[in-house]
């Protein structure tokens, strides 16, 4: 496969969050590195505000770029918005499409999507206020329904009845300024599912996106319920208990049985919220059953990541593994049948319309 320059795309602005920086900041300078390392000519650039004049430089013929802009729908680069960028400007980029990206930043829409699909999911609901609150199934679990990384996760968004429910919905809604997802929650070892390709749009199949691995972290060392789940200071915190005592194992130690039904529902869950090129399906146990919780459409990629750790499992290097996620743009640009054509001449007004318009609900 002939090797294209790259074109690395990030986000960083004054709303980032100093865990942000810091984890981005790394990414980009291990992920140039790697490329490198496998003969690719690489650049990265930083976005703030301007998402369009940075790009000028860059024929879209020419570059294909590694998408790796994240931020929230507040944020110039929130990682939907710079896809229909990109799209707009016929570029080639890696990941997954606006509408991927939006449907599974707001859990409403993707809890509707895997319903509706049929994806084992566990019962959930979406409140605006506490008010509202008329959840029948405990213990459950309360989060913002908006944000994703493990924020606004803590040990009291485990509820055990309606009461409590009702209370931490009014402090998610109050401190997010949004609206809170409950569901029911699964007390099991949590299953983190990579998987990658499947871009049946492009390559005429539903059935080619494949699982890189199977992660579990284990809550064992936990005994009381609140805090036996991934928050966010067991994400992101090194110096927290939570983070030092969930360990997260790869791969997974399950049977052939259990491991074929994760697989499935992953697959499902990916295909069903229109994933491309990789992503990450995590997951719980009812019983025997694998119940799909989220899907993180731009999953982590970092050494070290879920995904990353999914990759070593399988016999590949870090550089070998972000080379096949270039590789799946490439070969999705050369199974398009139409040419690549220039629309830089109305780039101005299309960022208009994405720095405008109001976020998604």
């Amino acid at each position: 496969m002939n090797k294209p320059p790259v074109l690395l795309l990030y986000g960083l602005d004054e709303a980032s969050q100093p865990y942000e920086v810091e984890a981005t900041t790394a990414l980009v300078e291990v992920a140039v590195n790697a490329l490198h390392s496998r003969g690719w000519r690489v650049e990265a650039v930083k976005l703030v505000h301007d998402l369009v004049t940075p790009l000028r430089r860059y024929d879209p013929r020419e570059w294909i770029v590694l998408n790796l802009c994240e931020g929230s729908p507040a944020q110039d680069f929130y990682y939907a918005r710079m896809a229909r960028l990109l799209d707009s400007l016929d570029y080639t980029y890696t990941g997954s499409d606006q509408h991927a990206l939006d449907q599974t930043q707001f859990k409403r829409q993707m809890k509707h999507v895997l319903t509706d699909w049929a994806v084992p999911t566990p019962a959930w609901a979406i409140y605006d206020a506490p008010n509202e609150v008329d959840f029948k199934v405990y213990p459950a679990i309360v989060k913002p329904a908006s944000e994703h990384c493990s924020l606004g996760i803590t040990r009291q968004s485990v509820v055990m009845t309606l009461e409590e429910a009702r209370k931490q919905v009014a402090a998610v809604c109050h401190e997010f300024k949004g609206a809170a997802l409950i569901e029911e929650f699964l007390d099991s070892p949590e299953y983190n599912v990579s998987v990658w390709g499947g871009d049946a749009s492009h390559l005429g199949c539903t059935g080619c996106a494949t699982v890189l691995g199977i992660s579990t972290m284990t809550y064992d060392a936990f005994s009381d319920i609140h805090d036996r789940l991934c928050t966010f200071e067991a994400k992101w915190d090194p110096e927290s208990a939570a983070y030092q005592r969930i360990p997260a194992i790869c791969p997974a130690p399950v049977s052939a049985e259990l491991q074929a039904e994760i697989e499935r529902v992953a697959i499902a869950a990916y295909h069903a919220t229109g994933c491309r090129d990789y992503g990450r399906v995590d997951m719980r146990l009812r019983g025997n059953q694998p119940m799909a919780l989220d899907v993180n459409s731009n999953c982590d990629v970092s050494p070290g990541s879920g995904f990353a750790n999914a990759a070593t499992a399988a016999g590949m290097d870090y550089a070998q593994m972000l080379e096949k996620i270039v590789q799946f743009a490439i070969q999705r640009r050369d199974a398009q049948a139409t040419p690549v054509t220039h629309k830089r001449a109305r780039a101005q007004t299309e960022h208009a319309v994405l720095t405008t318009a109001p976020a998604a609900a």
